[in-house]
C-alpha cells in the first residue's frame, strides 16, 4: 500500500489525497468539481497554486520537484525521481527517515527494478533507474540537515535547504563533529591540589565540549545552564545552517539538542561516569553518590557545581587576584624578575575574567591595567624608571598605557634581575673547577687510574692484570708500607694497620682529599690567569710597536710629535679593542695599562 499523504489548497477550498505526489492526472487528485484554479502543467507533472503543509514546514509542489530534480539541488531525472516513491521518499521531509545504508539500499533497489506483466502475462523487465554518485552524494546530505533541523527546532523549507551554499556548509561542521566522534577520548581532568574545584568546573566543561557523545553531539548539551529551549529556533546566518548568535553547527547542537531524546540516557551517562573518575578518592565523591543508581550525569554535575563552586566560591577567588592587583610590589631586590611579575599581573587578570562570568564584576579595562602595574613597580632602578616615564606619557589611544602587553614588552629589557644574570644561560668562573673528586677517587678498594681491585688476588688472577693495573696494585701496597700498614691485602681490600683499624677512608682522609684537589685546582686556575696576562701583554707590545712605528708619507719621515700622538692614540685604540675583546671572552683578562 502507498503513503498517503495529504495537502491542502492555497485558495483553502480543496483538499488533495495523494499517493503519487500530484504525478498523475487531476481528476484523480482533487475532490472539487471546480478545477478552473488549477493549472495543470502536464509536462512538468506540477501543480501550481498548491502548497504542501505539516505544520510550520512549507513546500510548494514547484519547490519540491525543483529539490529533487533541478541541477543544482538533488540532480534526479524525473523517471528515477517518481521511482522514488516506491521507495518511500515523496517528501522532502521523508529524508529524515532515512541514513547512508538505507540510502545505498535504496540505489541498489533503483539498479535492479521489478518487471511487469503485460496483457498476455509475459514478465517485462524494466530498465534500471539511474541514481548517479553526485545525486546520492547530496541525498546523503540532505538527510543529514533535515535531522539537524528537527533537532534544533528549525523550518525545513525551500530556502534551509539550498545545497549551495547551505547544505555543503552544513556537510563540513557536521564531518568534522563525526570525525571527532570517532577519536580516542582525550585525558579526563582530575580534581587536584593545583586544580581546585572553581578551576576544574571551567576545565571538565572544556572536556565536555571536547567529547562527541551518541548523538554525534558534544557533551556538553547535557549539562548546559538551560535544560529546556525555545519551541523555534533563531533564524539561520546568511548562507549558513545555524544562527548567527551561534556561529557554528556545533555550538547550536550543544544550546538547541533537546533533552527527550531517545539517546540521551546514553549521554548522560557517560557525563556521570567521567565524574566518577574525575572524583574518585577525593572527599567530592560523596557529593555524587546520590547520582549513582540513576547515572545521572545532569544531576551530579550540578551538584557538584552548587556546592563547592558557587558564587561564593568565585567571589573569594575575585577577591584574592583583586588583592594582588592592589596590594603586591616589587622593588627589584629579590630573585622574582618583572617577567615573573608581570605574569602575575596577567594570570590574575585571566581569573579575574573566569570569576565575571559567574558573579557580576567589572574588569579593570586596560589603562586600568598598566596603571595597577606601573604602580606596583617600587624599583629605583634608573632605567627602569626611564621607561616608566616613557609609558606614562605615551598616553594616546593606540599608546602603551592604554595597552598592557605593549607595556610589558617596554619594560622588560630594562629588568635589573634580569640584568644581573647572564643571560647566555652560563655563569663566569671566578674561581677553579673541582674535577678530581669522583666516586672512583673516595670509594675504597678501587684504584684511581686502572680501577683494578685493591685486594689480594690469586697468582691465575694476578697473572690476568695489565702492566698498568700491576703497577698500580703495587704502588698502593709501597703507600700502605709508608703508613706504617702492612703490605699484604686481605681479599675483601681491607687490610689492618698496626693499630688494628680498618684500611678504610676516613671522614679525615676525604678532607684531605678534597682540599689537595682544590688546592691543585686553584694553583692551574691561578697559572692560567698568568699564562692569559702576559699573552695579552705580548700581544698589546706587538701591536703597539706596529702602530709606533714611524710611517712615511711622500718620503718623508713623520714629525716626532706626530709619531707620539700616533702612538697615543693608537695606545688608546687598542687599548678599546683588547677591553672590547676581554668582554667577549672569559671576563677575567687583566687590565692593560698604558
Amino acid at each position: 500500500m502507498k503513503r498517503i499523504n495529504r495537502y491542502t489548497c492555497s485558495k483553502r477550498s480543496h483538499t488533495l489525497a495523494c499517493a503519487d505526489m500530484c504525478w498523475h492526472t487531476p481528476t484523480k487528485l482533487c475532490n472539487s468539481t471546480d478545477m478552473n484554479h488549477i493549472n495543470s502543467q502536464r509536462s512538468s507533472h506540477t501543480f501550481n497554486n498548491y502548497q504542501v503543509t505539516t505544520g510550520t514546514m512549507v513546500f510548494t509542489i514547484q519547490q519540491i520537484t525543483a529539490f529533487f530534480e533541478d541541477a543544482d539541488q538533488m540532480a534526479l531525472s524525473h523517471r528515477t525521481r517518481i521511482q522514488l516513491q516506491e521507495e518511500g521518499i515523496n517528501a522532502v521531509t521523508d529524508l529524515s527517515d532515512f541514513d547512508d545504508a538505507t540510502l545505498k539500499q535504496v540505489s541498489e533497489n533503483l539498479k535492479r527494478p521489478g518487471g511487469t506483466i503485460d496483457a498476455q502475462g509475459a514478465i517485462v523487465r524494466t530498465q534500471p533507474f539511474v541514481l548517479g554518485a553526485k545525486s546520492l552524494l547530496r541525498l546523503k546530505a540532505a538527510t543529514k540537515l533535515v535531522k539537524y533541523y528537527e533537532t534544533v527546532g528549525r523550518d525545513i523549507n525551500s530556502l534551509n535547504m539550498k545545497w549551495d551554499p547551505v547544505m555543503k556548509t552544513f556537510i563540513e561542521h557536521w564531518q568534522a563533529l563525526v570525525d571527532r566522534k570517532e577519536e580516542s577520548t582525550p585525558d579526563i581532568p582530575m580534581i587536584t591540589k593545583n586544580l581546585a574545584i572553581t578551576k576544574w568546573s571551567e576545565a571538565f566543561m572544556d572536556f565536555l565540549h571536547r567529547v562527541v557523545g551518541s548523538r554525534t553531539i558534544p557533551l556538553a548539551y547535557v549539562v548546559r545552564e538551560d535544560e529546556n529551549v525555545p519551541a523555534i529556533a533563531p533564524n539561520r546566518a546568511t548562507n549558513q545552517p545555524y544562527a548567527e548568535e551561534f556561529g557554528s553547527v556545533e555550538v547550536e547542537l550543544i544550546n538547541r539538542a533537546k533533552h527527550n531524546h531517545a539517546l540521551f540516557r546514553d549521554d548522560n551517562s557517560k557525563v556521570y561516569y567521567y565524574l566518577e573518575e574525575a572524583t574518585r578518592t577525593t572527599s567530592f565523591a560523596a557529593s555524587i553518590k546520590p547520582f549513582q543508581r540513576s547515572k545521572n550525569g545532569r544531576g551530579a554535575f550540578l551538584a557538584l557545581v552548587s556546592q563547592y563552586a558557587g558564587e561564593d566560591k568565585w567571589r573569594a577567588e575575585l577577591k584574592k587576584q583583586d588583592d594582588l592587583l592592589h596590594n603586591r610590589k616589587w622593588k627589584g631586590n629579590t630573585n622574582l624578575s618583572l617577567d615573573r611579575f608581570i605574569s602575575q599581573h596577567r594570570n590574575a587578570y585571566v581569573s579575574m575574567s573566569q570569576c565575571a562570568e559567574h558573579v557580576p564584576f567589572q574588569l579593570p579595562n586596560a589603562l586600568t591595567r598598566v596603571t595597577y602595574l606601573l604602580d606596583a613597580i617600587e624599583c629605583n632602578d634608573h632605567a627602569l624608571q626611564a621607561s616608566i616615564a616613557l609609558v606614562k606619557n605615551d598616553d594616546g589611544p593606540t599608546g602603551k598605557l592604554s595597552d598592557f602587553e605593549k607595556t610589558a614588552s617596554f619594560l622588560l629589557p630594562n629588568c635589573p634581575v634580569s640584568k644581573k644574570r647572564n643571560q647566555s644561560g652560563t655563569k663566569r668562573s671566578f674561581g677553579a673547577t673541582v674535577s678530581e673528586i669522583d666516586a672512583k677517587t673516595i670509594r675504597t678498594g678501587v684504584g684511581k687510574a686502572t680501577g683494578v681491585a685493591l685486594r689480594f688476588h690469586t697468582k691465575k688472577e694476578y697473572a690476568q692484570l695489565s702492566k698498568e693495573e700491576k703497577d698500580e696494585l703495587r704502588e698502593h701496597r709501597d703507600s700502605l708500607q709508608t703508613q706504617g700498614k702492612s703490605r699484604k691485602l686481605s681479599t675483601s681490600g681491607q687490610n689492618k694497620s698496626k693499630g688494628g683499624s680498618a684500611n678504610s677512608v676516613s671522614s679525615a682522609n676525604i678532607e684531605k682529599m678534597v682540599a689537595s684537589a682544590i688546592a691543585k685546582g686553584l694553583k692551574d686556575h691561578a697559572k692560567a690567569e698568568t699564562d692569559e696576562a702576559d699573552a695579552e701583554k705580548s700581544m698589546k707590545e706587538y701591536i703597539l710597536s706596529v702602530v709606533n712605528q714611524k710611517g712615511k708619507v711622500g718620503g718623508t719621515q713623520v714629525a716626532s710629535a706626530n709619531a707620539t700622538t700616533s702612538s697615543t692614540v693608537g695606545s688608546s685604540l687598542i687599548q678599546s679593542i683588547l677591553k672590547k675583546a676581554g668582554e667577549k671572552g672569559s671576563g677575567n683578562s687583566a687590565k692593560i695599562s698604558k
